[in-house]
């Protein structure tokens, strides 16, 4: 119990949720006394800090504010899409200080794709000084379905199929590894950097070379049973005759695939069904938002403009705001690595022992 109330606190203060015991305790629900506990121990171990607030937050007793201490434990994002890996490392402050991307057909060998990022990862960190022993941890986006740490695709990926990426990548043992869904993980980033609050629930779509799908609901991934919550990419399409790479003809992922080397209209057309696919989502999960990204979704506006008219000609609400990713192709990167900075400080109020150097 003990051990789950400070990673609590160290992420809401991490986040910006909490900044005064006052709120820690009416967003926890524990005693004052409890939580003056837990500050302090934070406190005595350098994971904390108070000071004097610039101003009175409320009437009565002076408060004082809580931040994190500057921390020199590093953090990492590996961001693996269809043709592309994307790397970026930072402190544990969100900074991020070096990023990668480079064009890689990672649908064909898992231990390529992931070698590569691997030495892109050693690559980055060296210029700054830094090796992988000062990783505390790594976020792994994958183009697929992810199930306790498993790759799981749809239709037939020998590549990739029931390929666990944490092994693959070998980072020292001390490094926690985070793996999840591409789209998963692009719909946190931009739930936690870009959506103005309040918003309770989030669709993601992520459509360039195919289209994959993220729901956040009240502030949590909703990855459903088998990891495929969300991968509308594989929904029929009436009178598409394309052939899908999960061995299906018709998906939704063909038609966008064709879009994203094709014609205007070829755009058009996607972005058409694209739209009709979301508004079919919404009537399930009504969200307040919802957000396009990956190349077709962060930059072509005609794209983005015939799914936004077919989704408001099949989804009743009119109450959604359609929009395109605030943070462009780096969505999902950024959402691993947010991922993998609250999962540094959950090690560092835990007290793990980490070499350093």
């Amino acid at each position: 119990m003990q051990s789950t109330t400070r990673r609590t606190v160290l992420e809401l203060v991490h986040r910006g949720q909490a900044r005064t015991r006052h709120d820690l305790s009416r967003l926890i629900g524990l005693s004052r006394s409890a939580v003056a506990q837990t500050v302090a121990e934070l406190v005595a171990e350098g994971l904390l800090a108070e000071h004097a607030a610039d101003r009175p937050v409320r009437r009565g007793r002076p408060s004082t504010q809580l931040k994190l201490v500057p921390h020199r434990g590093w953090v990492g994002a590996i961001d693996l899409g269809h043709r592309h890996v994307g790397v970026a490392v930072g402190d544990m402050h969100h900074d991020v200080v070096d990023e990668r991307r480079v064009s890689w057909r990672v649908d064909g060998s898992a231990t390529d794709a992931l070698a590569l990022a691997r030495s892109m990862l050693t690559e980055a960190l060296a210029r700054h000084g830094r090796s992988r022993r000062d990783l505390w941890a790594v976020g792994v986006t994958v183009p697929f379905p992810v199930v306790e740490r498993t790759v799981r695709p749809i239709g037939s990926v020998p590549g990739w199929d029931g390929v666990r990426p944490a092994e693959l990548l070998r980072l020292p043992a001390t490094t926690t590894v985070i793996v999840d869904n591409s789209s998963d993980l692009g719909a946190w980033g931009e739930y936690v950097h870009a959506a103005a609050p309040p918003v309770r629930s989030l669709i993601y779509v992520s459509a360039g070379d195919g289209v994959g799908g993220g729901l956040v609901i009240d502030g949590r991934i909703f990855a459903g049973t088998h990891g495929v919550s969300g991968e509308i990419g594989h929904v029929p399409v009436p009178g598409c005759r394309l052939r899908c790479r999960c061995g299906r003809t018709g998906c939704l992922d063909a038609l966008v695939s064709v879009a994203g080397d094709g014609t205007p209209s070829s755009v058009r057309a996607a972005g058409r069904a694209v739209g009709a696919a979301l508004a079919q989502v919404a009537t399930f999960v009504d969200p307040d938002v919802v957000v396009l990204g990956g190349v077709l979704g962060s930059t072509d506006a005609a794209f983005v403009r015939s799914a936004e008219d077919a989704y408001a000609r099949h989804e009743p609400s009119r109450r959604v705001t359609f929009t395109a990713a605030r943070l462009g192709l780096r969505s999902a990167q950024w959402g691993a690595f947010d991922r993998a900075t609250h999962e540094a400080w959950a090690g560092a109020s835990l007290g793990t022992a980490r070499r350093r150097r």
